[in-house]
């Protein structure tokens, strides 16, 4: 991969957004966090957008994601967890990183955007401050990276604009999550090997579902991957569990139709599998695109 533009915006003169009022996709900083870069030939880049979000001893649910002018390009649930006891100088890194396709030839102009679905007062995602002796006064750079994604061999991130939710709510054997929107054809690589990349969101109830991510093709279940998720805040009916699934498959050759998969080995009531929703400032009704990627490795 190769980074096509990229910034860890540090101001030592620390910076905020807040956290605390239900907003739809809003560029953060459109002269310190906005990127201009030219798109590859192949139309596919990999986005990067990390920061800290603080102030409370629980933590608001955003997303982060890209805006090109009043656009929104992609948004996603960012991961990450909080490091020891929640206490109001806790801070907690997010991370979102997803790729996008089909970006048209030619210059674009992208703002590392966010999004608040559950507020909390006092809390802000923060960057920047001083380098000194004084406690709780700095936070690191908000970095926003694109880069180009040349082993990509395809990617989804649906994110439809009615939320979807694929239950949680009963034992289920791997099952097709969308065989529209969520299927994936390639050519397998000469190595006959791929990573694949699954991330949705977990959402619904004050305790979460144990789920395995996967792939199949047609009925045949060709990987599946307990994955790995970190609670952000207090665990209530509003908050939501980024999830990810990584695992390599060998063996490949020729085309390949394969659909994201999820199945359900521990059910919890009410919850569900979560993606998508409007870009508005209602809250607790998006979650933000449902990614399915495959790498050649």
């Amino acid at each position: 991969m190769g980074l096509l533009a990229g910034v860890n915006y540090d101001p030592a003169t620390a910076a905020s957004e807040s956290t605390a009022t239900l907003i739809a996709m809003t560029a953060m900083d459109t002269t310190n966090l906005r990127v201009t870069f030219t798109a590859p030939s192949s139309g596919n880049v990999m986005v990067r957008i990390r920061g800290a979000i603080t102030g409370a001893t629980t933590m608001p649910t955003i997303l982060f994601g890209v805006l090109e002018g009043s656009t929104v390009i992609a948004r996603q649930s960012p991961a990450g967890g909080v490091a020891g006891t929640a206490v109001a100088t806790t801070r907690i890194t997010q991370e979102a990183l997803f790729t996008v396709t089909g970006v048209s030839a030619g210059s674009h102009t992208w703002d590392a955007a966010y999004a608040v679905q559950v507020v909390l007062s006092g809390t802000n995602i923060k960057y920047g401050g001083p380098n000194n002796t004084t406690a709780a006064d700095a936070w690191g750079g908000l970095s926003f990276e694109v880069w180009t994604a040349p082993n990509l061999l395809g990617s989804k991130m649906y994110d439809p604009g009615t939320a979807v939710s694929k239950a949680t709510t009963a034992a289920l054997a791997m099952t097709a999550i969308d065989t529209t929107n969520l299927r994936l054809t390639f050519t397998a690589p000469a190595s006959g090997k791929v990573l694949v990349r699954i991330r949705g969101v977990l959402h619904g109830y004050t305790a979460f579902p144990q789920i395995l991510l996967g792939v199949l093709s047609g009925a045949s279940v060709i990987g599946r991957s307990g994955p790995i998720g970190a609670l952000k805040t207090t665990a209530v009916a509003t908050a939501q569990l980024a999830v990810e699934a990584q695992f390599v498959v060998s063996g490949l050759s020729g085309s390949q139709t394969w659909d994201a998969a999820y199945g359900v080995e521990t059910l919890v009531s009410s919850t569900g599998l979560k993606y998508g929703g409007p870009n508005n400032a209602s809250g607790n009704n998006a979650f933000g695109g449902l990614l399915f990627e495959v790498w050649s490795v």
